[in-house]
């Protein structure tokens, strides 16, 4: 009987799971645009292969949320952001992780308390490097070097900006590699930061690689069907 009662109560767990994915995939669509599939899933796999895309999709609309708040906060007069720095908080990866929430608290207050940026190019800038501490596991925002490659790597992904402004654009790095470590930038992390800075991105590989991103995102959607 308690193998009868097993069965029966995983098949209840596995009923219940499967409509709470379906309800979950109604809200992305709703979200996003996109048709849903209704139909419960009947395996472990496609329940497994479902929730892996759900999770897709809401890392994307999480990080397309994030950037939307840091570019209007950089882009905000000082103290006037029109965003809480608690709600960037509360969406970063380091959320649940009190020591390295604290560190992404301290990044984009700063970014808070900055006065607006003038020119759109070294906005991007900042907004990337400030995007790429709030994105980053908590393992390595609590590490000083780790997140450091983390600002540069984000950085020499954006398009160089013109030289009058590299300046300036390298400078603010720099300041925010200072929130993220709690330590003065030493004078060779200064001028890599200006490198950085300066590297032009890979427009064709970015195209490519955004492609690629669609393409396996559908493939995993038509398998599931």
């Amino acid at each position: 009987m308690a193998h009868s009662y097993n069965l029966k109560e995983h098949h209840m767990r596995f009923e219940d799971l499967a409509a709470r994915l379906v309800s979950v995939e109604a809200k992305l669509a709703t979200l996003t645009g996109t048709s849903v599939n209704t139909d419960n899933a009947t395996s472990i796999e496609e329940l497994d292969a479902r929730l892996s895309i759900v999770e897709v999709q809401v890392d994307q609309l999480i990080n397309a949320k994030i950037q939307s708040q840091v570019e209007a906060i950089v882009a905000a007069p000082a103290a006037d952001a029109p965003i809480a720095v608690e709600a960037v908080v509360a969406l970063s990866a380091s959320s649940d992780v009190p020591a390295a929430a604290d560190i992404v608290a301290d990044v984009v207050t700063a970014q808070v308390e900055a006065a607006s940026v003038e020119h759109s190019e070294v906005a991007g800038i900042i907004a990337a490097a400030v995007q790429a501490v709030v994105e980053a596991s908590p393992e390595v925002v609590v590490d000083s070097a780790a997140i450091t490659e983390a600002i540069m790597t984000a950085v020499a992904d954006m398009p160089a900006p013109t030289p009058e402004v590299a300046a300036e654009a390298a400078t603010a790095v720099a300041e925010i590699i200072a929130a993220a470590t709690g330590e003065e930038v030493a004078p060779e992390v200064h001028q890599q930061v200006a490198e950085a800075v300066a590297t032009p991105s890979d427009t064709a590989l970015d195209a490519i690689e955004y492609r690629l991103f669609v393409a396996e995102a559908k493939v995993d959607s038509l398998l599931v069907k």
